[in-house]
């Protein structure tokens, strides 16, 4: 009798310790990595997790990602969105303020050109961009035509709620700084990487003061590899901080790497579809940086879109002209003395439309 009751306590026992164990987690098939909770879902960017989580920014402000025309393509047709304007844009979806910061006051947009970059690599039809978004109208040659400072001033319709209101992101833009850095880390390297070579530009002594309505931004030669670009996203932006300074910085490749698959065009404005594709992806990232710093508090949709993201790829109507062989091109823009930009458009939040020129 005795047998038998403990031969029943034993099977017992054993019957638990299997149903405890039943509960516990499954073995992981990799290593561990610790999850940031303060990190947001991107929804849109399953590719972006994917190296998101190889990087592990643990509780730094995410990294948000402009994918690549044949993923943004795809992610389209998955979601099963049209997007705005017939077409144009990857979500019809509104976007909303979501209480966090914006860029007000002036712009200062810090260039960092880095690696192989001689006089005439593109860098005065760059830096021409980015003053023309500040500049008046009637720097920008035709005044019926479209302009760069226009197509600012959707930008400029975004807003944070201050302490003494409403504060609209800042209406002038400028290269304030360029610097040219000559394989400080190398041709290969990752995003880390890339903020020890932003953050080394920045501070006393250095080429760039600290500037807390400053974007910096790292432009790489087309020799320079970072892994995913051009084979998942044409450019990023984020947030970081040097103690207790929060820091807005950006990279952007030489879209001489990947021209079509970040939006280029066979023949184009300034005679370099690479230069011309990059610039559209720099109007990008820093309409996106300005309306949303830490990329995860100013201004997204449902999906974790951002303005710019919401028109990816999109540029509405265009006018045409000759090159000097006899190409025909399009462009869209019109910038200080006349040059010609092809720019994909921005996000209106208050006619929930994409758009290339604001009022």
């Amino acid at each position: 009798m005795a047998s038998s009751l403990n031969a029943a306590f034993l099977l017992l026992v054993l019957s638990l310790a299997l149903i405890c164990i039943s509960l516990l987690p499954l073995a992981s098939a990799g290593p561990l990595r610790r999850v940031a909770r303060t990190r947001p879902a991107h929804d849109a960017y399953r590719r972006q997790r994917r190296l998101t989580d190889a990087i592990d920014r643990g509780s730094r402000p995410p990294l948000h990602m402009f994918e690549t025309k044949a993923h943004f393509e795809e992610e389209k047709r998955e979601k099963g969105d049209a997007g705005a304007n017939g077409g144009d844009g990857s979500s019809s979806a509104p976007i909303k303020y979501l209480g966090g910061p914006v860029m007000t006051g002036s712009v200062n947009v810090y260039l960092i050109y880095y690696g192989n970059w001689p006089e005439g690599s593109g860098q005065d039809v760059i830096e021409n961009f980015v003053n023309s978004l500040g500049a008046g109208s009637d720097q920008q040659g035709d005044p019926a035509e479209p302009t760069v400072d226009r197509w600012w001033a959707i930008n400029a319709a975004y807003y944070q709620d201050g302490e003494g209101g409403r504060e609209n992101v800042g209406s002038e833009v400028q290269v304030a700084g360029t610097a040219y850095d000559d394989y400080s880390a190398g041709t290969n390297f990752g995003e880390n990487t890339v903020w020890e070579v932003v953050s080394s530009w920045i501070g006393d002594g250095q080429a760039f003061p600290y500037d807390p309505q400053g974007l910096y931004m790292l432009l790489t030669s087309p020799d320079v590899t970072v892994p995913g670009y051009c084979s998942e996203y044409c450019g990023w932006h984020t947030m970081d901080y040097m103690g207790s300074d929060a820091v807005i910085y950006s990279f952007v490749g030489h879209h001489g790497q990947c021209a079509e698959g970040c939006g280029a065009q066979s023949a184009s404005p300034n005679e370099d579809p690479a230069i011309d594709a990059t610039v559209s992806t720099i109007a990008h990232e820093i309409a996106e940086a300005a309306s949303d710093p830490d990329a995860s508090s100013g201004w997204l949709d449902d999906q974790r879109e951002e303005n710019a993201d919401k028109c990816s790829y999109g540029v509405g109507a265009t006018l045409t002209d000759s090159d000097s062989s006899g190409n025909t091109y399009e462009y869209n823009l019109v910038g200080m003395n006349g040059i010609r930009f092809l720019v994909q458009q921005n996000w209106d939040w208050e006619n929930n439309m994409c758009v290339s020129q604001g009022n």
